[in-house]
């Protein structure tokens, strides 16, 4: 049993900040020291010493569909593994594999790559499930997913995809603007699933309709949703108004200006929102043609659009940068880390996102400038740069 000190750092609690140092045993967090603790009755096999960086739990992102010239919807195993290991350098530790919406069969074909890599120890993050995008969408909030294939949700075909591998499935976004999708909605949540309300034209009585069903979550918050006004509150007037939905919010300052990340973090509170990506398979290369499942994408600038009507086509945001951007707007390190790691870990129940003795050693450390300098999943180091 392998025991590794990470000593001289500053470790970033729940809600404080303390200087110390931590002991890894195996997968876990074994033993928290402050500054001022006696080690001279503990042995290490290593000791690292990180000069007073920050160290907090590794970052955990839900919704990404690709990075470094892969796609989850290229059905690989090398696909996902070239996202696994490319995530793993901006911090990330754990991450749902998400689809978009596309044809049944090539959705099964999917869920089987992604089951027999879930859990597995890889060369980077950690895939702990999979995040499903559609195809129960409305087709007038469709963003960058393909229209063709949205249609009213089926039980006997949810059946199906749940039948590939129990367990697997841990977050659906669905549109609860008819009955079917609501009727779905109780389906999934019966069977453990997160379901969470995205591309959706949905009323606000009707998603509220399905928070009293079950639905607790929202897909990028904002983006693909009937939006708030004072005489239809839509969607996002539901999202801000239920205790019971975790928000995602796609902070890359384009998708969403940076004040209405803060309107949303004001009303939701900071336990409440869920950073994530969006990432696509351009994320980490040059700018230039890519795809997003089916579709053509241009990359210019920093955003990734649609060629066919400039939409927004998910994003090349990393989630260090997401972290960056919550500090830039005035966020203490404690609150950055809950948005990008804690809120997701206690929403899966994941034993992680927090430092804590017998949690699972996914750990972050960060420069001051917060860049990521080295990252740990279950207790193995699978990227440093110090």
């Amino acid at each position: 049993m392998q025991k590794i000190l990470l000593k001289n750092v500053k470790l970033v609690l729940e809600n404080k900040l303390i200087n110390g140092s931590i002991l890894i045993s195996e997968n876990k967090i074994e033993k928290i020291f402050t500054d001022k603790s006696d080690l001279s009755e503990f042995t290490f096999d290593e000791v690292i010493n990180l000069e007073g960086k920050y160290l907090g739990p590794a970052f955990i992102d839900v919704h990404t569909h690709g990075a470094d010239g892969a796609d989850v919807m290229d059905s690989s195993e090398e696909a996902l593994r070239k996202i696994s290991k490319y995530l793993v350098q901006e911090g990330t530790a754990n991450f749902l594999a998400t689809t978009l919406t596309s044809s049944k069969e090539i959705l099964k074909d999917v869920l089987k790559v992604v089951a027999n890599l879930q859990d597995k120890d890889i060369e980077g993050a950690n895939i702990f499930g999979v995040h499903m995008e559609g195809p129960y969408f409305s087709a007038v909030y469709k963003g960058a997913q393909n229209d063709k294939y949205m249609k009213p949700a089926e039980i006997k075909e949810l059946e199906e995809y749940l039948l590939v591998k129990e367990g697997l499935i841990k977050l659906f976004s669905i549109s609860p603007h008819n009955q079917e999708n609501l009727n779905a909605i109780k389906f999934l949540v019966d069977k453990g699933v997160v379901a969470s309300v995205g591309h959706s034209e949905a009323s606000y009585e009707n998603v509220m309709k399905a928070v009293d069903l079950g639905l607790s979550h929202a897909t990028h918050t904002y983006n693909g949703m009937k939006g708030f006004t004072h005489r239809e509150p839509g969607v996002v007037g539901a999202v801000f108004n239920s205790d019971n939905i975790m928000a995602e919010i796609l902070f890359d300052k384009i998708h969403v200006h940076p004040e209405a990340v803060r309107t949303l973090i004001k009303i939701k509170g900071v336990d409440k929102v869920v950073c994530v990506t969006d990432s696509m398979s351009a994320t980490g290369l040059v700018e230039g043609k890519y795809k997003l499942g089916e579709l053509d994408v241009n990359v210019k600038d920093g955003q990734a659009r649609l060629v066919s009507n400039n939409a927004l086509a998910g994003s090349v945001l990393r989630m260090d940068i997401a972290f960056k951007n919550l500090i830039e707007l005035g966020y203490s390190i404690t609150d950055a880390f809950k948005m990008t790691s804690t809120n997701a870990a206690k929403e899966f129940k994941l034993n992680t996102g927090i430092l804590k003795e017998g949690k699972e050693a996914d750990l972050v450390v960060l420069d001051k400038d917060y860049k990521v300098c080295m990252t740990i999943v279950k207790g193995k180091i699978k990227f440093s740069n110090l």
